[in-house]
């Protein structure tokens, strides 16, 4: 906005008419310009001026020069007039100070801050409003992040320095009135717990169960009807929702926490490294159009789409693979991924997965790409990628030195799939993770 545009909402402001987006981004710019700051000063205190009916008239040295404040828009036309540095100069500034503290998250008042970001995020915060342009360092006073995306991911950390991170398409509300609580609705969340105290664990619910944590890492997926947990170190309370039942999972377990479902802890899987999408079997743990299979085509999975509030239209399909019931899914030096599908017109296409450390620990996406030279419109398609050409995304560059430099001896959370801006009729009926002692006639 200009100066004039800034003008018009703090006048609608003043007079208790500006919108909450409005307020919210005054607020930011006074906290940035120092400029709109003192427009805004200027006439909040002309604003208490003609509120007042009965001030006396000030002398000529009293008078605060407002050259930007001609005229207050919302007031009939009515011209201002000088203010007295009086009490009434104080109360402005004393309401100035209690009205940005209500209408900005308080430092003092903050549980967590952002301290690792990427891809299509969502956060609802105070009041309602949500907030797609989140940046690292920003301090929060709880709310709901979402992942848009199966390449997004958020990590926060709570002041007492336990950190959650959130990966892929997932809805994670947060909250420390003195103990922490988290809601899980779905997706996944890791966490790195430091001891909490005694009596207020760490509470993190799903639709099905009750987590109290410690002081542990773990890892937990969330789905309509089973909440799975792994845990790396320490050990998780589950209490089972249907029933009431609850098992303590100790280091290197997990459980199902499901209706119909044994509560009882086992050793965490081994890692495997192959890996395939089964589409045939149904959607469960994809993001896309899925279609059964027919006597003519095999099942398949379209690309739809998302656009981002500070970005283009992704088109995009995603799976999740370490997650769930499934044992971890691991990349190794000379891995590959085979890809089959078909587009309706030729485009360039981004293939990447988003990988984790042993402990659940995010640590990067990493890409590729096709040029549309290596697609026929409307004709089915076959890529091998291999994983030494896959380089990591270039939105993580600023945390580079927290990230692995590629992805082998991770695990993979999901491979996702899109291009950008054109809907492409991009599908894929077959995604297979290859072992380097595999050819499989490649």
């Amino acid at each position: 906005m200009n100066t004039r545009d800034w003008k018009s909402v703090i006048a609608r402001h003043l007079d208790g008419v500006a919108s909450p987006d409005e307020v919210v981004e005054l607020s930011s710019q006074i906290e940035t310009d120092p400029e709109t700051r003192k427009l805004y000063l200027q006439m909040a205190r002309i604003h208490a001026t003609l509120a007042a009916d009965d001030l006396p008239e000030p002398s000529v040295e009293d008078e605060i020069p407002c050259q930007a404040c001609e005229e207050l828009p919302g007031r009939g036309g009515r011209s201002w007039r000088p203010l007295a540095l009086s009490g009434i100069a104080a109360a402005v500034l004393l309401a100035l100070a209690a009205s940005f503290f209500f209408m900005r998250p308080n430092a003092e008042h903050t549980i967590a801050k952002i301290t690792g970001l990427s891809g299509s995020l969502q956060w609802t915060g105070d009041g309602g409003r949500v907030f797609h342009n989140l940046s690292v360092g920003t301090e929060l006073r709880g709310g709901t992040i979402e992942g848009m995306a199966p390449g997004s991911w958020f990590e926060l950390e709570f002041n007492d320095g336990s950190t959650v991170t959130i990966s892929g398409n997932s809805t994670l509300t947060f909250s420390d009135h003195g103990q922490k609580k988290l809601h899980l609705k779905s997706g996944g969340v890791s966490g790195d717990v430091k001891p909490q105290p005694t009596g207020k664990p760490m509470l993190i619910y799903t639709r099905t169960a009750r987590l109290e944590v410690l002081g542990t890492q773990f890892e937990i997926d969330a789905e309509l009807q089973a909440t799975t947990l792994n845990v790396s170190e320490g050990t998780v309370r589950v209490k089972r929702l249907s029933d009431g039942s609850t098992v303590d999972v100790p280091a290197k377990h997990r459980i199902i926490a499901a209706a119909d479902h044994k509560l009882l802890p086992i050793p965490a899987l081994d890692s495997v490294d192959r890996w395939s999408s089964q589409l045939h079997l149904g959607p469960r743990a994809t993001q896309g159009k899925w279609s059964p299979k027919t006597d003519t085509r095999a099942a398949g999975l379209s690309a739809i789409p998302y656009t981002s509030p500070q970005g283009p239209t992704i088109y995009t399909v995603g799976f999740g693979l370490s997650r769930g019931d499934k044992p971890p899914v691991i990349v190794q030096s000379g891995s590959r991924l085979r890809v089959r599908g078909r587009v309706a017109s030729a485009h360039k296409v981004y293939f990447g997965v988003t990988v984790r450390g042993s402990g659940g620990q995010f640590a990067g996406r990493f890409q590729t790409t096709r040029p549309a030279s290596a697609f026929q419109d409307g004709r089915d398609f076959e890529v091998v990628l291999e994983f030494r050409d896959f380089q990591l995304d270039p939105s993580l560059r600023e945390i580079k030195s927290r990230l692995a430099g590629d992805p082998f001896g991770l695990n993979v959370a999901t491979f996702w799939c899109h291009t950008l801006d054109k809907q492409a009729g991009l599908e894929l009926t077959e995604v297979e993770l290859i072992p380097p002692s595999d050819s499989k006639g490649i």
